[in-house]
């Protein structure tokens, strides 16, 4: 385990205001704890299905989330908790949606992150992974067509980038010149298989920039202060006009696939290139000025808040079996 002096600080970053890189570490937290929540949650067999946790990805998330406009739309995938709350997605959301309760986004149809709420610029997740992709894309030809200046985002992970639907939309949202940022989450597997065994060049972003001309520069993503300069610069690009771009954001996947995978085939060698994002802003931040106490005051209100989002989801009413057809068939014309 690495000390707390072994830790290297997040990028210095004068460019990113104080409220930006304290919110960043909100999101960072709340993703953390709800998480590791979640996961006991799975383990006690109080959630159904399986869970995919974001370990060690979450700046990226909370970076794409909070470098967005408030009129812009995001495609999260299941990894990106981070983002659906610097959109205005709440705890309670999220654990009411895991739990199926009647009041969750998907009102109890659903019982993982497989949820959107559009009315806060969130698409659903499809899980079919490479489809938010021409969605993606859908969305900032609207906003092309429409003369608006809005930016739609997604993510794509290293196994994704295989899919033939991610080329299809990187394609089309370079000849039709769309609003759109593609945020590649580097995290060295595909469910268990590496990067280099499914992939010969494994610079996602030379293949971007080769494969499309769509202009795509790689961040750190265990450094959300610089990853959130990327991806903030990529969003302005776009919404200026300059057409797709893509960022590449070079992280690891913490934990396994899901909750059933122990990672076993990590190599250790591989781990201790990889620090924890969370750490490396708290280090940035004590540089910046704050004291421990302080940085403690900040976790203890995430874990507040993840506390009371729990609590109000699990005091949630299930759904009401006469509801159950309820969006599932179409109202017959008079």
């Amino acid at each position: 385990m690495r000390t707390e002096a072994a830790v290297e600080p997040a990028i210095e970053a004068p460019g990113v205001p104080r409220d930006v890189r304290l919110g960043l570490f909100h999101l960072m937290l709340l993703q953390r704890l709800a998480d590791e929540r979640i996961m006991t949650l799975y383990r006690q067999g109080r959630i159904a299905g399986s869970v995919y946790t974001g370990y060690l990805q979450e700046g990226v998330a909370a970076a794409a989330g909070l470098a967005l406009g408030a009129h812009d739309v995001v495609c999260p995938l299941n990894r990106e908790q981070a983002c659906h709350y610097a959109r205005g997605v709440t705890v309670a959301d999220v654990f009411r949606n895991f739990f199926g309760k009647g009041t969750s986004p998907t009102r109890g149809r659903d019982g993982n992150m497989h949820f959107g709420v559009p009315s806060k610029g969130v698409f659903p997740l499809v899980s079919m992974l490479g489809d938010l992709v021409p969605v993606t894309v859908g969305a900032a030809l609207a906003f092309k067509r429409r003369g608006e200046e809005r930016v739609a985002l997604t993510f794509v992970g290293d196994g994704q980038f295989s899919v033939g639907d991610v080329h299809e939309g990187l394609n089309l949202a370079g000849v039709l010149h769309v609003p759109a940022v593609f945020v590649f989450q580097s995290n060295r597997y595909a469910y268990s298989t590496p990067t280099e065994r499914q992939m010969v060049e494994t610079n996602i972003a030379a293949r971007v920039e080769g494969g499309w001309s769509i202009p795509c520069a790689r961040a750190d993503g265990t450094d959300v202060l610089a990853t959130y300069e990327t991806i903030a610069e990529a969003v302005d690009r776009a919404r200026s006009g300059d057409g797709p771009q893509g960022v590449e954001a070079l992280t690891l996947r913490g934990h396994g696939h899901a909750a059933h995978d122990d990672a076993s085939y990590v190599p250790a060698s591989v781990r201790a290139r990889y620090q924890d994002p969370i750490e490396r802003l708290a280090t940035r931040l004590r540089l910046d000025g704050l004291t421990d106490d302080e940085i403690a005051r900040l976790r203890q209100a995430a874990a507040t808040e993840v506390a009371a989002g729990l609590a109000e989801a699990e005091a949630a009413p299930a759904p009401d079996p006469a509801t159950i057809e309820d969006g599932v068939y179409a109202t017959p014309l008079p």
